[in-house]
């Protein structure tokens, strides 16, 4: 799948403040894990919560001998009662296996399964150094906990989540695998970084020279010289903001990568008995507030699942320039603030604008390590950070997989509300340290259900026997044509940003909105077939408010449907207020794939580019270098303004003539014009997408409708689309 969404101001004055296409396809691996592991699985909800607990003494060392009247479990404050309470020593279920091996005879099982150490190594997008870092990190765990209770598998981040080892006990095997995933140099995103730093630099220069040259006398000279600098400033600030936006971009999407990752691993060893473990090797995790949920998500993921993430920073002693870079942007937020204030709102609006608030507080997530500590802490792991040498900490992470205890309660509170809930674990012992996980969210189990907290109440709307119809919305399935897996389909929701409370923000120049989407495609047995959904918090200054609302936001995601009747249900949240807005539509996929086919036909209501560093999409409306956003309610389109539609014609087999396409165009019952554009060549898919123009004189105020047919020899497809022109010529 595909995601992205765009929010949109009044008609010619377009503000995109949400570009970056997105891999949530990485929570989608298939991770099946070995059958042999799948075993005497203790199924975690919140009906039972299940801890596992490393507790140390003053010296480090592992406290083996705590009682459970020790110990206080509260749950959002709320005492909680322990039901199981035990110390798992695993280094005596390995001494047992290895002596079992060494004897011959069959290794422990059936309650000693649960004692099993699962290891996943995690590599995220490294450089030369983090690479070199991580490797040593890895090997030197490899090296410390070389025992047969102990297995390991491997994964890389990339464009997608790859499997390089599944769990094994096969050291050498794990060995190997380590060297793959830490021996291909990626510097995608270190390009940006660098290339921005040089541009800002000479950016400041020319405004430096600028400055001081207006400093001089006032001269006819003087007056073109300035003019000359005015104009080469704002040719560097228009590129340090394009290659400020194209670094926003790819932060943000190897944070989400990296999250997905960390989610879809922990959901899959849901499945997986014994205690869980996640060594992630990163340089840090940059999650913009777009990204706040998909990280608490990860992190209630990896508690449900009771994996504890232990993070390596491959960075090394590299933070003092993190933390520069998280002050420049800060500074840049402020000077965007001040900018806005000295010009009251008298020039354009610049995307850095557009996003001040959300700079202001990016910048407090651009301590990388920050959020990497979060993740682990969260989680009941460890943060190994600030050093060139990690293999101290690796001992350290080593030492909670020998001995930990095992803490299981029934929460006092059972509602599925979505609700963070705190857990607080206290031991009355004097001089002991205790690491377990934060909490949860309360999401709801079994099939279907919520993968997100702002997933709740959109799912619970949708439940309503009368769904809620607070604001209008308006939802489409465009379909395309048939793929190996399915039919494709691009589903697109729009609204209208009016219907959105926005509220003033700390900053008086800034307002924030808060809204979700949501989409999920139901088989005639009423089994989800598709799920997707969006969370939206924006900031946006306040005098470009009235210009926005007259706009709208439009969510659209690219999936694959099997024949069969479906029932579409589509949902959107103003999060700040609670209204809601449900829509239901049935959808009929066929399963006859015809020699020539058509497309829906889409009214363009823009093109927009694709930002540079966004992943490939196999979403229809995106052709090479920019993308088509179609008109999801019957288009207006402005008197004088050309009309454009989007079509993708397809012909299979290997009938040499291509096909032909013709249209006619309809006014009041009465054909109009006829065109026949002759299509490009084909892919090698047999697809051919189509953009058109038609000039705006042909069409004056009034309804129309397009007829479209495309044929080959015997072989005829038909579509149609309507669209209304507006207003008197201008």
């Amino acid at each position: 799948m595909n995601a992205r969404s765009v929010f949109t101001g009044a008609r010619g004055a377009t503000l995109a403040l949400c570009l970056a296409e997105t891999v949530p396809a990485l929570a989608q691996q298939a991770l099946e894990p070995p059958p042999d592991l799948r075993r005497e699985v203790f199924r975690v909800d919140t009906e039972v919560v299940l801890l596992d607990v490393v507790v140390r003494d003053k010296k480090g060392r592992t406290v083996r001998d705590l009682r459970a009247d020790e110990l206080d479990v509260r749950e959002d404050g709320v005492k909680q009662d322990i039901g199981n309470f035990r110390f798992l020593d695993s280094r005596a279920l390995g001494e047992a296996i290895e002596e079992a091996q060494d004897a011959k005879r069959p290794a422990p099982r059936a309650r000693e399964a649960r004692h099993l150490n699962l290891v996943t190594l995690l590599f995220d997008r490294l450089d030369v150094d983090g690479r070199t870092i991580a490797r040593k990190a890895a090997l030197s765990f490899l090296e410390l906990e070389d025992r047969p209770d102990v297995y390991v598998s491997v994964f890389q981040i990339g464009e997608s989540l790859k499997l390089l080892q599944q769990f094994t006990t096969d050291r050498e095997s794990v060995r190997h695998a380590v060297l793959r995933a830490t021996g291909e140099l990626d510097t995608q995103y270190t390009a940006a970084t660098d290339q921005l730093v040089a541009a800002t630099s000479q950016a400041d220069e020319a405004r430096q020279r600028l400055d001081a040259f207006s400093q001089g006398p006032s001269t006819t000279d003087a007056v073109a010289t300035a003019a000359q600098l005015g104009q080469e400033v704002a040719m560097s600030n228009m590129v340090v903001n394009t290659l400020r936006l194209t670094e926003t971009l790819q932060r943000e999407q190897q944070g989400r990568s990296a999250l997905f990752a960390v989610l879809a691993l922990a959901r899959q060893q849901q499945a997986l008995a014994g205690r869980k473990t996640i060594l992630f090797f990163s340089e840090g995790l940059h999650t913009p507030p777009t990204l706040e949920h998909v990280l608490h998500a990860a992190i209630s993921e990896a508690n449900r699942a009771n994996v504890s993430v232990y993070a390596v920073d491959a960075r090394g002693l590299s933070a003092a320039s993190n933390l520069a870079a998280a002050r420049d942007t800060l500074q840049e937020a402020v000077i965007t603030g001040m900018r806005q204030q000295m010009t009251r709102g008298y020039l354009p609006v610049t995307r850095e604008e557009a996003t001040i608030g959300d700079n202001a507080e990016a910048a407090l997530r651009m301590d990388p390590i920050g959020t990497l500590g979060d993740l682990a802490t969260s989680t009941g792991g460890l943060l190994i950070a600030n050093t060139n040498d990690v293999r101290a900490g690796i001992a350290r992470a080593v030492g909670d997989l020998r001995g930990y205890y095992e803490i299981a309660y029934s929460p006092t509170n059972h509602a599925f509300d979505g609700r963070f809930r705190r857990i607080e674990l206290k031991v009355s012992r004097p001089g002991v340290t205790v690491q377990t996980r934060s909490g949860y969210f309360a999401m709801p189990p079994g099939e279907g259900s919520a993968s997100f907290p702002y997933e709740v109440a959109l799912l619970e709307a949708m439940r309503e026997g009368t769904p809620p119809h607070d604001f209008p919305m308006r939802a489409r399935a465009f379909r395309f044509g048939h793929e190996d897996t399915g039919m494709r389909y691009t589903v697109a929701i729009e609204f209208p940003l009016e219907a959105i409370d926005f509220s003033r923000d700390k900053d008086p120049s800034v307002e924030r909105a808060h809204f979700s989407f949501m989409g999920v495609l139901r088989s005639a047995t009423g089994l989800v077939a598709q799920k997707f959904s969006q969370d939206s918090p924006l900031w946006l200054p306040r005098d470009r408010h009235e210009a926005l609302r007259r706009g709208n936001a439009v969510f659209m995601r690219s999936f694959t449907l099997p024949g069969g009747r479906y029932s579409l249900e589509t949902a959107v949240m103003d999060q700040q207020t609670g209204r809601k807005t449900v829509e239901l539509s049935r959808l009929v996929v066929g399963e006859v794939n015809p020699p020539v086919a058509l497309s829906n036909l889409a009214v363009v209501k823009r093109t927009e580019p694709v930002p540079k560093g966004a992943l490939a999409s196999d979403d229809p409306f995106r052709l090479g270098e920019a993308r088509v956003v179609p008109w999801v309610a019957e288009a207006e389109i402005g008197a004088g303004e050309d009309v454009r539609l989007f079509l993708v014609a397809y012909a299979s087999g290997a009938v040499a003539d291509p096909p032909a396409l013709s249209l006619e165009f309809v006014r009041d019952g009465r054909v109009v014009g006829q065109a026949a554009p002759e299509l490009p060549a084909s892919d090698a898919k047999g697809r051919i997408p189509y953009l058109l123009t038609l000039p705006a004189a042909r069409f004056p105020p009034g309804r129309y409708e397009i007829r479209a047919e495309l044929k080959r020899g015997p072989d005829r497809a038909w579509e149609h689309c309507s669209f209304r022109v507006v207003g008197p010529p201008s």
